[in-house]
């Protein structure tokens, strides 16, 4: 290809070897033809090196390298080869929709306030699963002390955003969570946006980086990166109840402790009227949400904890009582048996 392209496709590949076939497939196929697919591989030993390699379309490069250097390290060899004005992001286990290319290229092109767009996602094990994501900028930010704003695999960005700040990966960032924080940063320079359709399917399974890891742990080391990007103080503790709002923790909740998490609910609150990171009413409505959520769990675990999230909330709904009476009977008659 002797001209720069509208888009470089970006895939990173290290032993993907059964799925990067499909990948690759999903990204020829696209409606949208003014592409190149820019192939890192990092030292791949499953055949997925010699299954791109096969294909013969002049629009595929191919990065090789001479050992495992990290997904990390390997995407920032890709964002330094890119060519295209923007940048889209296919993992080498998933699949693009055949008009991704085309409907995120044209929602940049009308917008120039935007340095990432993303979409919904579904999953290719559960295809009517879908993985819904804010439309808009303001509400993507409420949640980016939670999760990425825009998905990394779906993403497409704006390479005049990425150059002229020299954003890249952390190189050395050898767990997973290097995507979530690269689209932090690229916050701090652009706007987020998300299509409301599902333009790409991913797959989960052993495929997964974070398969057969320690998943607690890899959680707590994003959230401590998290909470130093945006410069948040936080204790050991506090850092320790916020993986609640991902799902995580190793100690059970109880009275004591859901207090503290409310406690802890109210000071982020407090830091971010005073800091201004956040869309306030929205992070508050954001935060609550994922308050809310918690209270089955804590059901599921201990009475002492669902009370004092009742009490906390200041609130009791009739379908809440009802499931506390039910899960405290079973826990009751299960320990009687």
């Amino acid at each position: 290809m002797s001209h720069a392209p509208t888009v470089t496709v970006l895939m990173t590949l290290y032993n993907k070897g059964p799925y990067v076939e499909e990948a690759v497939q999903s990204i020829l196929a696209q409606t949208f033809t003014d592409f190149d697919l820019l192939v890192v591989d990092d030292a791949s030993t499953d055949g997925g090196l010699e299954a791109v390699k096969a294909f013969a379309d002049p629009r595929i490069r191919v990065l090789e390298s001479a050992g495992n250097t990290g997904r990390a390290a390997a995407a920032n060899r890709g964002y330094d080869a890119a060519r295209g004005t923007y940048i889209a992001v296919l993992d080498a286990d998933d699949r693009m929709m055949p008009d991704r290319l085309a409907r995120q290229v044209a929602f940049l092109e009308a917008r120039p306030d935007i340095g990432a767009v993303g979409s919904w996602t579904s999953l290719i094990h559960a295809p009517d699963v879908l993985v819904r994501m804010p439309a808009e900028d303001a509400p993507c930010r409420s949640a980016m002390l939670f999760g990425m704003p825009v998905l990394y695999p779906a993403a497409m960005l704006r390479r005049s955003v990425l150059e002229a700040h020299q954003l890249r990966c952390d190189p050395e960032w050898k767990t997973p969570g290097m995507d979530y924080l690269f689209m932090l940063a690229i916050g701090r320079h652009a706007g987020y946006a998300n299509l409301q359709e599902p333009l790409s399917a991913y797959r989960q399974g052993t495929n997964n980086m974070r398969h057969a890891r320690n998943e607690h742990q890899d959680w707590r080391i994003l959230v401590e990166a998290a909470f130093r990007f945006f410069d948040l103080p936080a204790t050991a503790d506090e850092l320790e109840l916020h993986m609640a709002f991902h799902g995580q923790w190793e100690k059970p909740f109880d009275g004591a402790r859901t207090r503290r998490l409310w406690a802890w609910t109210q000071r982020l609150k407090t830091m971010n009227k005073e800091r201004k990171l956040f869309p306030e009413a929205l992070f508050e409505a954001e935060l609550d949400r994922r308050w809310n959520h918690l209270f089955h769990r804590f059901a599921d675990q201990d009475l002492g904890a669902a009370l004092a999230h009742l009490r906390l909330s200041g609130k009791a709904p009739a379908d809440r009582l009802i499931y506390l009476a039910k899960v405290s009977l079973k826990r009751w008659t299960g320990r009687a048996a």
